[in-house]
């Protein structure tokens, strides 16, 4: 009898640290979620000091495997990250409250915003404005202490292997930035090879699976002819004339990539219970759709043709590859020349709110969509009624592709292709997140031109303020908070200004 009592306690304490775990994890990605600036890429950093840093709730190898994930894949990236860490703590119900809390601030700070823009209080935008100033100098800071964190780590693979490691960084950096150096350096012309994240995610991960079963000079000669190839071809100059070059250079390098993963499978030696692995997949599935229609039950119930707009959300969020900008052609699409919305309020109101606020562009997009049409067609309760279930759907679209995606990679960890994209993600991430530094700092210029701010104070400021915001998070070892506060400060100082 004392041997089952010990037993039931011991069950009862286990689900005790489970469900506190599951709270924790809520509580961090509510705070990251809040305090998530610049969205995508550039809080892979932010919930990496989070999570893995500071609250050890998963590790560095896990989280890495989860990056990976939520980058070859459509959708919400910070929210994919949070679900992944949130299944692995929690199951399924971690998965829904990670995720959920990850999306939620940006979204719901997005309706409060739209629900008070009109008249004179378009102040309010104006001093969030001035504020994304300062704390996309923030976001810029998180960027480079990333890049130097992952420098530091690379030196541990050895020289050889760390030049590499800075060669292909420089190299992801310089493919993904032209537009942005060129806007920066004032320079009037169209990017050379105009590379989306998702062809140079593509074009990477074909080197590494390629390459990764074994290495040859034969094999290093046709990787390199082929990304020449793929690169030539797709260039603004080339790409009217070798359309066909080009695609038949993506089929070879598909096939060859998909050879090279059969041969590391092989290598690897797994055994795998593909009805296990099908079986657990479909009740993913099931959870999402079921997380998604129990939210969109007010909706469906109150609001006339919501069901077109659930699966339209739906839709855009599995075709979002290429982050935040890219979503919004995606919804411009499907939602503004669709009718749903309409352009004024779409660009007038809702994108300069999303781009201000905290949080995924994806997910905070939807979520307005969603307020304005049901504002529109039913009053306010009905705004609210289908900005939940644009919320509900961005989460779980992003969420069960992610899913499906993450689980191959936790299934075949030990393929040795896997281990070389563990390897190789962090410079690949690092050269992206250099861009995304570039992007945030042009974005603070083109915000300070619509402020009537001078170029060169906004530039200056951004700069100054981001090697600020590196002394207190480096050698100060101040919480994020303070130097996010401090941004947010003297970007309300311009505006007091």
């Amino acid at each position: 009898m004392e041997h089952i009592f010990v037993q039931a306690n011991g069950v009862y304490q286990s689900m005790l640290h489970g469900y506190a775990d599951i709270v924790r994890l809520g509580v961090s990605m509510l705070r990251i979620g809040a305090i998530g600036f610049g969205g995508g890429n550039a809080l892979i950093p932010v919930i990496e000091k989070e999570v893995v840093e500071n609250g050890k709730l998963v590790t560095k190898r896990a989280y890495d495997e989860d990056v990976v994930a939520a980058c070859i894949t459509p959708g919400a990236l910070p929210v994919e990250i949070a679900a992944g860490i949130g299944q692995r703590l929690g199951g399924h119900a971690g998965m829904l409250v990670a995720s959920s809390m990850m999306a939620l601030p940006g979204a719901l700070l997005t309706i409060l915003i739209l629900a008070v823009l009109t008249g004179e209080q378009g102040a309010a935008l104006t001093g969030i404005r001035y504020a994304s100033i300062g704390l996309g100098a923030f976001i810029i800071s998180l960027l480079a202490a990333y890049v130097l964190k992952t420098l530091t780590a690379m030196r541990q693979a050895g020289t050889r292997v760390f030049r590499t490691m800075c060669l292909a960084m420089v190299a992801v950096f310089l493919l993904s930035s032209e537009a942005n150096l060129y806007a920066l350096l004032g320079i009037p012309a169209k990017p050379v090879f105009n590379l989306s994240i998702l062809s140079i995610l593509g074009l990477s991960f074909f080197l590494i699976v390629y390459l990764g079963s074994g290495i040859s000079r034969a094999k290093a000669i046709v990787a390199g002819l082929l990304t020449a190839s793929f690169l030539l071809s797709g260039s603004h100059p080339l790409a009217p004339a070798l359309t066909g070059v080009h695609n038949a250079t993506i089929l070879l390098m598909g096939w060859l990539g998909f050879r090279g993963l059969v041969k590391s499978f092989r290598m690897g030696g797994e055994s795998v219970d593909g009805v296990k692995l099908l079986k657990d997949t479909l009740r993913d599935a099931f959870v999402w759709l079921a997380f998604a229609l129990a939210l969109s039950l007010p909706a469906i119930t109150m609001v006339q043709g919501s069901p077109a707009y659930i699966g339209e959300g739906f839709l855009s969020s599995l075709l979002s590859f290429g982050g935040g900008d890219a979503y919004l052609t995606i919804a411009d699409g499907l939602f503004v020349q669709g009718g749903t919305v309409v352009s004024a309020d779409f660009y007038g109101q809702l994108v300069p709110v999303a781009n201000a606020l905290p949080g995924s562009i994806l997910c905070k997009i939807l979520t307005g969509i969603g307020y304005l049409s049901g504002l529109r067609m039913g009053g306010m309760s009905a705004g609210l009624a289908l900005s939940l279930a644009g919320f509900a759907v961005s989460v779980a679209a992003s969420g069960l592709i992610f899913g499906i995606i993450a689980r191959l990679l936790r299934t075949f960890h030990d393929v040795p292709v896997f281990r070389q994209i563990s390897l190789w993600v962090r410079p690949i991430i690092s050269g992206l997140l250099l861009n995304v530094a570039l992007s945030m700092l042009r974005t603070n210029l083109e915000i300070g031109t619509g402020l009537l701010v001078p170029e060169g104070i906004v530039l200056t400021m951004s700069i100054l303020l981001a090697v600020f915001c590196l002394y207190l998070l480096f050698v100060r070892r101040k919480a994020m908070t303070v130097p996010m506060l401090v941004s947010a400060a003297a970007g309300f100082g311009l505006f007091l200004i």
